[in-house]
């Protein structure tokens, strides 16, 4: 066997670098996704090679990485399910049916980024927010002028607020956990950088709104879409409510999948009742996807989605990228990147929280939006700087979550981007509109700079160095 060789700062540099260009060029040229990442894959494994890492030893990285993984995998097949039957159920019918009724053009961005991040804070589950809520203001957004890459990005950032804040997100439980930091704790962290830039967002979406509304919507196209909808599906007041289960199951505490299968299973009984649909044709659509010839152009392409065949590209990106992911952490070369590069720069808190951030980055976008991995792998290399400058580990927990968990759907080659794409039916158009993602991390560098929100190790206010 040949003896590992500990990975050189050169080394690590020119590794990283090669993995990043085999994804842009594999993407830039027009190679599905999954096969650019598969091709980061085969680069990796060259890496341990040449280092001379054990395959037992990458096996095992890939194998925590699954189980880690496992969670959200089961989820994103729970969601296909729970879209495919809403549609022949008429919950979502129903919802952009009424919705378009009552929301004006004027307030649709800004109501698409609260609405969202309520449903992600209720539900823990930013993918489950963008299925449902975000599909409907998707649909609403189709009768007016304005951009739906405008309104993707509102709902985007919404649903990534919401997850990042709520107690039953397991990016929230997990960055908490791995930095032993206690939930709420993190959370009241979280408030410092979270909600001022929310309110900016909330801001700029509304001005956003305002200036691409035209003041109206089409009321012809409006006119055709609901009677449609009407035609095809009975529409009523009470199909709202398996949507709103989701989010009940929250406020009674329930884990997110158990909450999301019960969704499934209520959605179920209700589609049955006022549809007529039976069974065996729900379960269909359920993995299959929904599928309904209107005769109306514009309105198949809204209904037409769902079902866990939906979620396939996704899932097989997702599991691509986590080999990836682990595999790159097995190399080391991250850690090396992290103590031979990026700590030689840090001399006081705020340069500390940058490299942090700069790092989230660095590793979500070499593992395709891997969030699992970019909080983990970050907390680990920093936590002892942290400690030694005598910062509290919340101020670490929730630098974490300000990049790593929040730059996932901006990874134009990453699973949540390529979640959003297939939901929504968008293009990665939406990203430089999703402007509550680029605004926190500002807020994380004014809080480091002026010490507020910041604390020692005993929980004390930090002064501003």
């Amino acid at each position: 066997m040949e003896e590992r060789k500990k990975p050189s700062t050169a080394f690590a540099l020119i590794s990283f670098f090669a993995i990043v260009l085999v994804l842009i060029v594999m993407i830039n040229i027009g190679v599905n996704t999954t096969m650019s990442v598969f091709a980061g894959v085969i680069v990796a494994v060259i890496i341990t090679k040449i280092l001379g890492i054990p395959w037992k030893e990458v096996e095992k990285s890939i194998i925590s990485t699954a189980a880690d993984c496992m969670p959200t995998f089961l989820i994103v097949i729970m969601v296909g399910m729970l879209v495919g039957i809403w549609m022949a159920g008429g919950t979502v019918p129903s919802l952009m049916y009424y919705g378009m009724m009552v929301i004006s053009p004027k307030i649709l961005v800004p109501l698409a980024f609260v609405l969202c991040a309520l449903t992600s804070e209720f539900t823990g589950t930013s993918f489950g927010s963008v299925a449902t809520m975000g599909l409907a203001m998707v649909g609403i957004a189709s009768t007016t002028s304005i951009p739906i890459p405008l309104v993707v990005g509102a709902i985007v950032s919404g649903a990534w607020l919401g997850d990042k804040m709520s107690p039953l997100s397991d990016t929230t439980n997990l960055a908490s956990g791995v930095s032993k930091v206690p939930l709420y704790d993190h959370i009241h962290s979280m408030q410092f950088t979270t909600l001022p830039a929310g309110l900016v967002a909330l801001i700029l979406f509304t001005i956003a709104g305002l200036h691409y509304s035209g003041g109206a919507m089409d009321m012809a196209q409006q006119k055709l879409i609901m009677e449609t909808l009407s035609k095809n599906f009975n529409i009523n007041l009470l199909l709202i409510l398996p949507a709103i289960l989701v989010i009940l199951v929250s406020v009674f505490k329930l884990p997110s999948l158990l909450g999301m299968g019960l969704a499934v299973c209520v959605s179920v009984i209700f589609a049955m009742l006022f549809q007529g649909v039976n069974f065996v044709d729900l379960m269909n659509f359920a993995f299959n996807g929904f599928s309904i010839k209107t005769g109306v152009a514009i309105v198949d392409p809204m209904l037409n989605r769902g079902g866990v065949l939906s979620m396939a590209e996704l899932l097989v990106t997702f599991m691509v990228a986590s080999v990836m992911g682990a595999i790159i952490t097995s190399t080391g070369i991250l850690e090396v990147l992290a103590q031979n590069v990026l700590l030689k720069f840090i001399k006081n808190k705020s340069i500390l929280v940058l490299v942090t951030l700069i790092y989230c980055y660095i590793v979500n976008f070499l593992t395709a939006g891997g969030q699992t991995v970019s909080i983990i792998v970050t907390e680990q290399t920093f936590e002892s700087t942290f400690d030694d400058m005598n910062i509290n580990r919340k101020v670490l927990s929730r630098t974490l979550e300000d990049a790593g968990t929040l730059s996932a759907p901006i990874v134009p080659w990453g699973v949540a981007t390529i979640y959003v794409m297939g939901v929504l039916g968008c293009s990665n158009a939406y990203i430089p509109y999703a402007w509550f993602i680029f605004i926190v991390p500002i807020f994380s560098m004014v809080c480091a700079i002026t010490g507020i929100g910041m604390w020692d190790k005993e929980g004390k206010p930090l002064r501003s160095k």
